[in-house]
């Protein structure tokens, strides 16, 4: 008699929701933005700034705060 497996199903994910975001100084100059976002099984995301207000994708730190902060100028 063959043994039967149950099959499994994965517990759905909660969408990935931005909760809020945090700004750090970052030693050595500029600043960090940490996303932290609602659900617990979404670890938070950190994106590092320059001196100069500039990430590694030449993004600067002002349109990114625009872009995910709802802040005015986010479309220009």
């Amino acid at each position: 008699m063959p043994i039967q497996v149950a099959e499994t199903s994965k517990a759905k994910r909660a969408p990935k929701t931005l909760s809020h975001l945090e700004l750090h100084p970052k030693m050595g100059g500029g600043h960090i933005i940490k996303h932290v976002y609602s659900g617990y099984e979404h670890q938070s995301k950190e994106y590092s700034f320059n001196k100069e207000g500039k990430a590694a994708g030449g993004e600067h730190i002002s349109s990114h705060l625009a872009k995910h902060a709802g802040l005015p100028g986010a479309d220009e």
